[in-house]
């Protein structure tokens, strides 16, 4: 059955991120186009290191494809680690393109990792889930190894940030305009999520 509204399906690596990045891609569809309505289906989780098998990705693609209604593009969500976050998005666009070529997929690599978006936009988390009233983001997000960690030191003592536990809640909450203007991976991110539902390219501010 083909729906009337763009339809997102999307592939994540976590098990956090499950639940994390249906609830972000419900909550910035409408912060990106006002009035604008699409069915964000749920995520299939698929493993990092699988995610980059071009067998592995062609299997949860047609597992995603199959889905009622049928899915009108696709967002593959993976963490660049110490990887090269532009050449992770390319390969898994070219796997895509080798078995899928006629579904819409885009490939978004988080810089170092999912956590790093939280931490560009910290503002919006203060006073969430142990964190302080006066949260701040630290000086360049991206480039911190250790995002997780980074949290668990704001935290009260006793507590760590826990990503199955907290990845959902704070996708919720972290400032989404701060987030895009600190993270060009979450740039990149939300110029992606605007192409599947609009079908138009947005050009990038440099």
């Amino acid at each position: 059955m083909n729906s009337p509204v763009p339809v997102i399906a999307s592939i994540g690596e976590g098990h956090g991120e499950e639940r994390a990045l249906h609830g972000l891609l419900n909550r910035l569809v409408p912060h990106l186009l006002p009035g604008k309505y699409a069915v964000i289906q749920r995520s299939h989780r698929l493993p990092r290191d699988r995610m980059l098998k071009k067998n592995h990705l062609e299997h949860a693609l047609t597992i995603v494809m199959t889905r009622s209604p049928r899915p009108t593009g696709v967002l593959a969500l993976l963490d660049s680690d110490d990887d090269c976050p532009v050449e992770l998005a390319r390969t898994l666009h070219e796997h895509a393109q080798a078995t899928h070529h006629d579904v819409p997929l885009v490939a978004v690599a988080a810089v170092r990792e999912f956590e790093a978006w939280f931490l560009a936009g910290a503002a919006g988390l203060a006073g969430r889930a142990g964190l302080p009233h006066d949260l701040q983001p630290p000086p360049r997000p991206e480039s911190i190894r250790g995002a997780k960690e980074w949290l668990s030191r704001q935290m009260p003592p006793g507590a760590t940030y826990q990503e199955t536990a907290h990845q959902p809640s704070l996708a919720a909450q972290f400032d989404l305009d701060a987030a895009r203007a600190a993270a060009s991976s979450f740039d990149k991110f939300c110029r992606d999520v605007k192409f599947l539902v609009t079908g138009e390219r947005e050009r990038q501010v440099l």
